[in-house]
């Protein structure tokens, strides 16, 4: 049975969350409905916003490899009302309002929490490398269109989680 995800009562999709990279940490193929391919825009757009968040971060001086929380609160306190910005707080908002369940539909407590949209991912590594995109297209098999992938909150972070709307618009992995 899968898990799955939904935004005010209505069902976006569903994953298996068959990756697990580290404990607390889930990953997988991610199937939306009719309803979640009209608002995975608004929520697949952390990618994007997040990369060009990191560049204009990088270009006043900010190092983006430094993963300290105080590092990442100083360069959003400087550029928050900046449209990068703003495009990481919009997407932020949406995957707020996200409620994951385990198979038997309980709610499941989340750190972070992240849908991508893989189409979006390869044109960003275009722009990075142009020749990265003929690489991808000589995987086998079908290409995989979304991914999820979460944290899921321990103990002690689950309260703190439920009451900020469990999402850290930095810390988003």
């Amino acid at each position: 049975m899968p898990y799955s995800v939904w935004k005010n009562g209505e069902k976006v999709g569903e994953t298996r969350l068959e990756l697990s990279p580290a404990p607390r940490k889930r990953a997988g193929v991610f199937h939306p409905t009719a309803f979640g391919l009209t608002v995975l825009p608004g929520i697949t757009a952390m990618v994007p916003a997040l990369f060009d968040f990191g560049a204009l971060c990088e270009a006043h001086g900010f190092d983006v490899e430094d993963d300290r929380p105080e590092t990442g609160e100083r360069a959003f306190e400087t550029f928050a009302n900046t449209p990068e910005g703003q495009r990481v707080q919009a997407a932020a908002g949406c995957i707020a309002e996200l409620e994951l369940r385990d198979p038997a539909g309980r709610a499941v407590k989340w750190e972070s929490l992240m849908i991508s949209d893989m189409t979006a991912i390869v044109e960003l590594a275009g722009r990075r490398r142009p020749n990265a995109v003929d690489q991808l297209k000589t995987l086998p098999g079908d290409p995989i269109r979304f991914m999820i992938s979460a944290t899921l909150a321990d103990k002690s972070s689950a309260r703190r989680a439920s009451v900020l709307g469990a999402v850290d618009p930095i810390g988003v992995s």
